[in-house]
């Protein structure tokens, strides 16, 4: 018996998981839940940051659990995109529950978004479907898909500016362009045109006027 339970658990086929969350304690948290709750889930790769994760993007497991608060300015859509890319799924699990951030999650491909005061089972549940390629959704949270989305309609790489621009202590546009890969000429390009389609009144909009319209259209994060 002994010998065909070793055999069995041998050639059962394990959810490889990578999770992104700079809380320590928390990531150990959720490694030791889903392993002990999950028998088939292994969880391969913890990420402090980002740039840990976006180093390791050629080597990513079936599904990555994906913290979104994380003090850079990279675009939640980029991040979500650039995993999705290397063949891996996403569930975001985050302590922000905004409509129209869930929204976004969702619409750049994340299958599942689980607020951080969701019990664990649920996450377990939110990873094993996302490794069937299934999306998850919490009956609470299927509203946001009623919410209509963005007034202002940016490109990717609109977004990607005024994420680099606005976003945590901001920087100046030689520094985006740097990040970018362009001149800081082009960057004050793409600026004003994200200024041109957010503005709705007959004063310029301030740096952070426009930041303010663009949290609360769902581009930025509140703690960026």
């Amino acid at each position: 018996m002994g010998l065909f339970r070793r055999r069995f658990e041998a050639a059962t086929p394990k959810i490889h998981v990578d999770i992104l969350e700079d809380h320590a304690l928390l990531r150990e948290s959720l490694a030791s839940w889903l392993e002990a709750n999950a028998a088939t889930v292994k969880v391969v790769g913890r990420f402090s940051s980002w740039s840990e994760l976006a180093a390791s993007l050629g080597k990513l497991s079936d599904v990555v659990l994906l913290d979104i608060i994380l003090g850079d300015r990279i675009p939640l859509r980029s991040k979500i995109q650039a995993i999705l890319s290397t063949g891996s799924q996403v569930v975001v699990c985050s302590s922000l529950a905004t409509p129209l951030v869930i929204r976004q999650a969702f619409d750049a491909g994340a299958l599942a978004y689980i607020p951080k005061t969701a019990g664990a089972e649920v996450l377990t549940t939110a990873v094993l479907a996302a490794a069937r390629g299934e999306k998850f959704v919490l009956p609470e949270l299927a509203g946001v898909f009623d919410v209509p989305g963005p007034r202002i309609r940016l490109t990717p790489r609109e977004h990607e500016a005024v994420t680099l621009y606005l976003g945590g202590s901001g920087g100046t546009m030689a520094d985006v362009g740097a990040s970018l890969g362009i001149s800081a000429d082009g960057v004050k390009k793409l600026l004003v045109s994200v200024r041109r389609k957010a503005h709705n009144g007959p004063e310029p909009l301030s740096r952070p006027a426009l930041r303010e319209l663009l949290i609360a259209d769902g581009w930025l994060l509140p703690d960026q």
